[in-house]
């Protein structure tokens, strides 16, 4: 199989492509292959990871376009997304300026997240003796939202941000700050 990954140097953007035999792709996650194209084919490949178990969103990336967590995304459930196709293209998230290869610059991004102070601020009524409790259905509405690990995946895929960021942050941002406002245990936050 072909992998192709759009890289780029500082100055230049390019693909570069690496034939991995199909022995090497079986039990493997996007993440372990990457792992294994740096260590046997290309050390100066760059990407980022960490906790490689899908909760803090390090290592996303795209796939033929679309984004994907490499830790959490199985080379053969990949294929078979694809209908086992002889090549896959890696690329950096979208959306983002690439700063090396599949790293991207998330210094705008925490920038936005500062601006909104996206942290539920306890009600006078709670103390730590007390707690924040919480009933189960204040708690529903707002538990997707906890899902979110700041991959940067829903910026990559967003068009709006592709079209015009200027007047948009991203969907993250919008997802930390609902979640802080609407959330049962803290102060109206206007």
């Amino acid at each position: 199989m072909k992998i192709i990954i759009d890289r780029f140097n500082g100055k230049e953007k390019y693909e570069q492509s690496y034939d991995i035999d199909d022995k090497d792709i079986q039990g493997k996650t996007l993440l372990s292959l990457l792992l294994f194209i740096k260590k046997t084919k290309d050390i100066t490949l760059n990407f980022t990871a960490s906790c490689q178990s899908a909760i803090c969103g390090a290592c996303a990336v795209r796939v033929n376009g679309h984004s994907y967590l490499a830790c959490d995304t199985k080379m053969q459930d990949l294929l078979k997304e694809y209908d086992n196709p002889s090549s896959i293209r890696i690329s950096p998230l979208g959306n983002f300026r690439v700063i090396s290869d599949l790293i991207v610059d998330w210094e705008p991004s925490i920038e936005n997240l500062r601006k909104i102070r996206p942290a539920m601020v306890a009600k006078n009524e709670f103390s730590a003796e007390k707690g924040c409790k919480q009933s189960q259905e204040e708690f529903d509405r707002i538990s997707k939202q906890w899902d979110c690990i700041l991959c940067g995946s829903c910026a990559s895929e967003c068009n709006k941000l592709e079209a015009d960021s200027s007047d948009y942050m991203q969907p993250f941002v919008f997802t930390h700050a609902w979640r802080a406002a609407a959330d049962s245990r803290g102060k109206d936050p206007m």
